[in-house]
């Protein structure tokens, strides 16, 4: 019987197509999985990712993904969990607390805006990652040796959380909306300013008088107002008994 297909030493004719060679699969894993999701989010958005669209990526079926993550929300969780990995830690050790947390808000606002808006799924969740709970482990510190009392501690810390994760969704949006930067936004909010600005007066004297000033400061300047403002009043309560108490340090 001759063999299949020409000899080696004859050429194969150049009108015949040659085989594509079967393209390797990514092995299958918790981590492949979270890094072909977080490469969907950063391109696409949150709307641009389910269970279906991450296999398709990996070149394998939806039902493989539900070894490793339940659901999709799960699934995003994790997620942001790995990305919050990515903050630095803030250091009890820090000579100044106070600017010790102000950098590390500013750090986490950094890494949330990085991917697009997954920040997002951190709405109304609490911290039970690995990496979520190792941050607020560390802020805690930070705040608990400055003198803060606990509850104080806690309930700040979650407030500053829900001002980053405002903020930060703020910017994914003004990005979704074609305004990439300072300059993008700027007619957009001369015509808000103007609409302000010719308001009936006697209806709305302060926002006429102050239409200007509305829209003043970059979105970096607004965050560091709202950053001070939350900072600075937790360092009212250092060697008080807490909110509420009547003790809070002059």
């Amino acid at each position: 019987m001759q063999p299949a297909g020409p000899p080696a030493d004859i050429p194969t004719p150049p009108w015949r197509a040659s085989k594509k060679r079967p393209t390797a699969r990514q092995p299958l894993s918790a981590e492949a999985v979270l890094d072909t999701a977080l490469r969907i989010v950063d391109r696409d958005g949150l709307d641009g990712i389910s269970m279906r669209r991450v296999a398709q990526e990996l070149g394998t079926g939806a039902a493989s993904l539900y070894a490793y993550f339940a659901n999709k929300d799960e699934l995003l969780e994790q997620l942001l969990d790995r990305v919050i990995g990515d903050i630095p830690l803030p250091s009890a050790e820090a000579a100044d607390w106070i600017a010790e947390v102000k950098e590390s808000c500013w750090e986490s606002r950094a890494v949330f805006v990085a991917h697009r808006d997954l920040v997002k799924v951190a709405r109304a969740n609490l911290p039970v990652g690995p990496n979520s709970l190792r941050y607020t482990e560390a802020m805690l510190a930070v705040l608990r040796g400055a003198g803060i009392p606990d509850r104080v501690a806690a309930w700040g810390m979650d407030q500053l959380s829900l001002v980053i994760v405002a903020d930060a969704i703020e910017v994914s949006i003004h990005i979704s909306r074609g305004q990439q930067t300072e300059a993008d936004a700027a007619p957009w909010l001369a015509e808000v300013s103007g609409y302000y600005a010719n308001l009936p007066q006697d209806r709305f004297p302060n926002l006429v008088a102050m239409a200007p000033v509305m829209i003043e400061g970059s979105g970096d300047e607004r965050f560091a107002f709202a950053i001070d403002l939350m900072v600075d009043g937790l360092a009212r309560y250092v060697g008080s008994d807490g909110p509420n108490s009547g003790q809070v340090a002059a």
